[in-house]
């Protein structure tokens, strides 16, 4: 099962930041956290080993999850450099701790790079919506073929109409 690794950045309420890893006074910045969209890849993260949750608690991440109106594989512009510095920290955090041998459960490291590295700024441009082909129309087909059988009656039928009417003509013109 593949997993929706988009995430979006959302600023922390001041009361909920936590003075160790407040990072407002390094940037001058209000902290910030990475939620991700999708509430499966969220769980598969809770799941995952405690030190690849505290790689990613530590680098900004958090374990809840966020609806977004944004489209998958597309980040907000605004987002773009706390983003970069949460990606940033996240990278430094797992060479510095590695992850070699932790257990990751359903939370794929690569999917997740390379989601990371495909993702875009901005939206997805708009697409109208595909309407429904009308059904198609019936082309008129030929009449079948008539069978031999149907070719012999309908020859004799017309031998008959045919010497029906010259006999008539015959006691027509004998009178």
């Amino acid at each position: 099962m593949s997993l929706a690794y988009d995430f979006d950045i959302v600023a922390v309420a001041p009361d909920e930041v936590d003075p160790e890893h407040g990072h407002s006074a390094v940037t001058g910045r209000p902290p910030v956290r990475a939620q991700f969209r999708d509430v499966k890849t969220a769980d598969a993260l809770r799941a995952a080993s405690p030190k690849i949750r505290r790689i990613f608690l530590e680098s900004g991440f958090s374990l809840d999850t966020r609806a977004s109106d944004t489209s998958p594989g597309y980040y907000s512009l605004e987002d773009m450099e706390d983003r970069t510095l949460i990606l940033k920290r996240l990278f430094a955090n797992i060479r510095n701790m590695g992850v070699q041998g932790e257990y990751s459960g359903e939370f794929d490291f690569h999917q997740f790079l390379n989601h990371v590295r495909a993702a875009k700024p901005g939206d997805a441009p708009h697409v109208e919506p595909a309407r429904p082909l009308p059904p198609p129309r019936p082309t008129p087909q030929p009449p079948p073929r008539r069978t031999v059988p149907g070719r012999i009656g309908f020859a004799l039928g017309l031998a008959v109409i045919l010497f029906v009417v010259l006999k008539y003509l015959a006691e027509k013109g004998a009178q």
